[in-house]
C-alpha cells in the first residue's frame, strides 16, 4: 500500500509573479525496516523461531541558487541537485528453540545486533514534473556509493530515492517563497513472510534571494 502526499504554502505575499533567484533547499529522509518473524524447521525436525530485523536510514540535504519563473497554477519546473547522503542502520537476528529433540537440537545463539557503520554518499536528485501539477523526485546514489548505504539483506532493498508521484499546483502568491513537503508510506510483504515498510520524506524550500 502506497500513499503519497504534498503539501505547499507560500511564506509571504507578493503582487505578481516574475523570474527571481531563490535559494532551493531540498532535505528529507528515506528509512526502510524488514522484518522476518514466523517459525522454521530445519532437517532435524528442530523448530526455530525467528525475529529478524533490517533498519535503514538515508538522510539527504542539497542547496543551490536558482532562477526560476514561477506561474500561479503551474507546475514546478525541474529542480536539480547535487546531494549529501547520511546512511545509517542496524541487523538484528535473533532465533529461540520453539520444539524439537533438545538432546539433538542445538540452542540458538544470544541474539545479536549489529550497528552498520555511518557513511556519507554522494547522490544526484532531480524533483521534475511528470504531469499537469504533479512532481515527483528521483536520481540515485553515486556507483561507488552503492554498496555502503545498509541496505537490507532480508529482502530486495529499496532503491534510492524510491519515486513517487504528488500533486503540486503553484499557488497564486508563489513568487516571494515557497514551502512544499512529500511524503510517501508504503509496505508490502513477500511470500518468504519478510514484511517491508518505507517511509519517504522531504521538503523543498524556496526563498527569494532580495
Amino acid at each position: 500500500m502506497a500513499v503519497p502526499a504534498l503539501g505547499a504554502h507560500v511564506s509571504r505575499t507578493a503582487s505578481a509573479v516574475s523570474g527571481d533567484t531563490y535559494l532551493v533547499t531540498l532535505t528529507g529522509t528515506q528509512q526502510t525496516v524488514a522484518a522476518r518473524s514466523g517459525t522454521v524447521r530445519d532437517e532435524s525436525g528442530c523448530r526455530f523461531a525467528l525475529k529478524h530485523a533490517d533498519r535503514q536510514v538515508l538522510t539527504f540535504s542539497a542547496s543551490r541558487a536558482a532562477h526560476l519563473v514561477l506561474r500561479p497554477g503551474g507546475t514546478l519546473p525541474r529542480l536539480s541537485f547535487a546531494a549529501r547522503v547520511a546512511a545509517a542502520g542496524t541487523r538484528h537476528r535473533e532465533s529461540d528453540l520453539a520444539g524439537g529433540d533438545t538432546d539433538v537440537c542445538d540452542a540458538p545463539g544470544p541474539p545479536q545486533t549489529h550497528r552498520c557503520s555511518k557513511r556519507v554518499l554522494s547522490a544526484h536528485l532531480a524533483l521534475r514534473p511528470v504531469a499537469q501539477n504533479r512532481v515527483t523526485l528521483d536520481g540515485s546514489l553515486a556507483s561507488s556509493a552503492r554498496r555502503l548505504a545498509c541496505a537490507t539483506t532480508l529482502t530486495k532493498p529499496d532503491r534510492f530515492p524510491l519515486p513517487f508521484e504528488s500533486r503540486l499546483a503553484l499557488p497564486a502568491n508563489a513568487a516571494d517563497g515557497l514551502v512544499a513537503n512529500g511524503r510517501l508510506h508504503a509496505r508490502t510483504k513477500g511470500d518468504d513472510g519478510v514484511a517491508k515498510t518505507t517511509d519517504v520524506r522531504w521538503t523543498l524550500v524556496l526563498k527569494r534571494v532580495p
